[in-house]
């Protein structure tokens, strides 16, 4: 079963039809019209087994069922809240482009959508997968420091050959670890709130997305990410809403002199423009989407280096025991 790591509430805003959506594919070098069910999905991304479904149920815990990450979590309470969030963000919009208001959003509001940010960048793929890896070694460290201990302890070392499997849930674990966490995700929340959000405006919806739509540069370098990458010294967060929208999230301590611009909405130069699509285009993983089909600048950079790039974002972490480095 196909389910979308990037919603289609999302996805739709980049679509003039709400059913398909113009598409370029770094890997087969071309671009093609699809539909918005075959991009930014995956099999069974967040199906749970029949055990593990079984083995929580009959513990009493609470009562799941193998589409309940799909469904419960995502389908009918997650993604209507953002679509309306979104939605009041094109409203603000059209209300500074019209000149009748200058509302800003406040912190409460900004941490709401901080907080949907952090969810989408967590349910990325490419994330998923470093927050089930670092899960799945920082229990390695801890079981062979306990082989090492019982060894020293009883003066057996056969303990420390003692081959003790690691597995999981991996859709259970990605979740619990990340998206289902409510505190985790506050934390995240509260600090990019606390940065300064400039809403760019592209009157001609030219803003691409990505199946990596999430990026943060840097505008200082050799600084240690925090909060896996989403917010460091000098960072600069940002991710398109629409078309005609998107959003930079700027590192307070840093950019001082864009603390009065916190909230605005600003007509993008042609080079912002520029700029943002780059971006998404860089740190897609496969496919980058435009409303106007307009893929010049990628059918350029192609025609000049004669491959695409396919850059990565920051956010290794290494696990350190008393045993070494993992």
């Amino acid at each position: 079963m196909k389910q979308h790591y990037i919603p289609r509430c999302y996805l739709k805003r980049f679509s003039n039809n709400e059913k398909s959506i113009y598409t370029y594919d770094k890997v087969h070098c071309k671009s093609y019209n699809s539909s918005l069910m075959a991009v930014c999905c995956k099999d069974d991304l967040y199906t749970l087994s029949k055990e593990y479904v079984k083995e929580n149920n009959d513990k009493g815990e609470s009562i799941i069922h193998k589409l309940s990450i799909e469904t419960d979590h995502f389908a009918n309470t997650v993604e209507p809240i953002y679509a309306q969030l979104l939605n009041q963000i094109d409203e603000i919009k059209s209300e500074w482009m019209s000149g009748k208001d200058h509302y800003r959003l406040q912190f409460i509001e900004k941490r709401e959508l901080a907080l949907h940010i952090v969810t989408q960048y967590f349910r990325l793929p490419q994330i998923g997968d470093v927050i089930v890896n670092d899960s799945l070694r920082m229990e390695k460290a801890n079981i062979d420091m306990i082989k090492e201990f019982m060894a020293c302890q009883t003066g057996n070392s056969a303990f420390r050959d003692l081959d003790v499997g690691i597995s999981c849930e991996k859709a259970a674990l990605h979740a619990n670890q990340s998206f289902l966490d409510g505190d985790f995700l506050m934390e995240f929340a509260d600090t990019i709130a606390n940065n300064i959000f400039v809403f760019w405006v592209s009157k001609e919806k030219d803003f691409y997305t990505s199946d990596f739509p999430i990026v943060v540069s840097p505008h200082v370098q050799n600084v240690r990410p925090m909060f896996m990458g989403l917010a460091q010294y000098g960072g600069e967060l940002t991710f398109p809403l629409s078309p005609e929208i998107a959003l930079s999230i700027f590192d307070r301590a840093y950019f001082q002199d864009k603390i009065s611009m916190d909230g605005s909405f600003i007509v993008a130069s042609d080079k912002e423009i520029r700029r943002f699509n780059y971006l998404r285009y860089m740190y897609a993983i496969q496919h980058v989407f435009s409303f106007n089909n307009d893929f010049k600048i990628i059918n350029l950079i192609y025609k000049i280096e004669g491959r695409h790039p396919f850059l990565q974002p920051n956010y290794k972490t290494q696990i350190i025991s008393g045993l070494g480095k993992y």
